[in-house]
């Protein structure tokens, strides 16, 4: 792939279709072990977004129906009249510019599940994956993973437990800051000296002022692979270099290429963004572009798992894919074959588009 923009994708779209489905909740088995306790057991629902050039389709998903409903006036904005021929690295920036605030909020998220739709489609007429629409040769064939433990029982009899298995698997696990609290901490101590450093993560989700945050790690010192948004999306530039005396992540919440501006600002040094919330592939390549000339480690954050997947196949560099143990196998739900989601190495799709065909009983009619 030229270390320029991505070139030479373009297509007819002729129609797009939003899909509601509800199915059962994946299987215990294709969770991670440690997890399986824990596991939803509710079906799993929402709607994915296609788009069609009269033959072939692309989809992705699931969304939230909020995030779905706009994709047809997103569409109708920039191009009004189907068939149109489209050019899949221009496409996200032609929506955005088409339509007023279509680069932030719920609008940025449509955006960002219509072009990932659109190379879906690419790769499923082509009969290829996606990351061999811009590498011919994958650079890598196993891409590493950190796990997300959200959704185990917070609980001093169960996350101990949950700890030392992924932590069998995984080099870094993170958690919510439950694991901080007056019930856990010791037990989180005790984790942290078995393991030795680096091997946890902690979440908290932009909700805390930032000298709690410092106060609250304290006492776990190095055994921090890194905070994750201590400072609210609109305050991340603020942040002072190594102010937590651990690697400080943030950028789940980059809706655009130029909001990179904040992460170098904010001293951050691992980057997250999310291909849905900044756009789609595209944006996604090019945030993960401007961490590496930031000096910053790029581990894109897991609403985007399949794109930031396929730009690790690519060659890029990002250095950890960020797994969900127990949400990612049911955001693959739909998928024919869904990817397997129990390594810390995970393999690089071969099946056409995303991950191949969806499943047969998806849609009802």
């Amino acid at each position: 792939m030229s270390p320029g923009t991505v070139t030479g994708h373009s297509v007819r779209v002729a129609e797009v279709r939003l899909r509601e489905f509800t199915v059962p909740a994946p299987a215990a088995a294709l969770h991670h072990p440690a997890v399986r306790p824990d596991i939803r057991r509710d079906p799993v629902h929402g709607w994915l977004v296609g788009v069609s050039d009269g033959l072939h389709w692309g989809w992705w998903g699931p969304v939230d129906q909020a995030v779905a409903a706009r994709v047809p006036g997103l569409l109708a904005a920039a191009f009004s009249v189907l068939p149109a021929q489209v050019d899949a690295a221009d496409f996200a920036r032609r929506l955005r510019r088409a339509t007023r605030h279509g680069h932030t909020g719920l609008l940025a998220l449509s955006v960002g599940a219509l072009e990932l739709a659109l190379w879906d489609l690419l790769g499923q007429r082509a009969g290829l994956p996606v990351w061999s629409l811009l590498r011919p040769q994958a650079v890598e064939h196993a891409v590493p993973a950190y796990a997300t433990c959200f959704g185990v029982d917070p609980t001093p009899s169960r996350v101990p437990q949950v700890m030392d298995e992924v932590a069998d698997g995984f080099a870094v696990q993170k958690w919510h800051p439950d694991v901080l609290g007056a019930e856990l901490i010791e037990l989180t101590k005790e984790f942290a000296a078995r393991r030795g450093p680096g091997r946890l993560a902690v979440d908290f989700h932009g909700a805390w002022p930032p000298e709690r945050v410092r106060d609250a790690c304290r006492p776990l010192g190095d055994a921090l692979a890194w905070v994750e948004e201590p400072y609210h999306p609109d305050e991340v530039d603020t942040a002072r270099a190594d102010e937590f005396a651990v690697p400080h992540a943030a950028g789940e919440h980059c809706y655009a290429p130029a909001d990179a501006a904040q992460l170098r600002a904010g001293h951050v040094d691992v980057w997250q963004p999310d291909a849905v919330f900044c756009g789609g592939l595209v944006n996604l390549l090019r945030l993960v572009r401007a961490a590496a000339r930031a000096g910053a480690r790029c581990a894109p954050h897991g609403g985007g798992f399949l794109p930031a997947l396929h730009l690790a196949a690519a060659g890029e560099r990002i250095d950890l894919v960020e797994l969900h143990l127990l949400l990612e196998p049911r955001r693959s739900v739909h998928f024919a074959e869904p990817p397997a989601l129990k390594e810390s190495q995970l393999a690089i799709p071969t099946a056409p588009g995303w991950c191949g065909e969806l499943r047969t009983d998806l849609f009802d009619g």
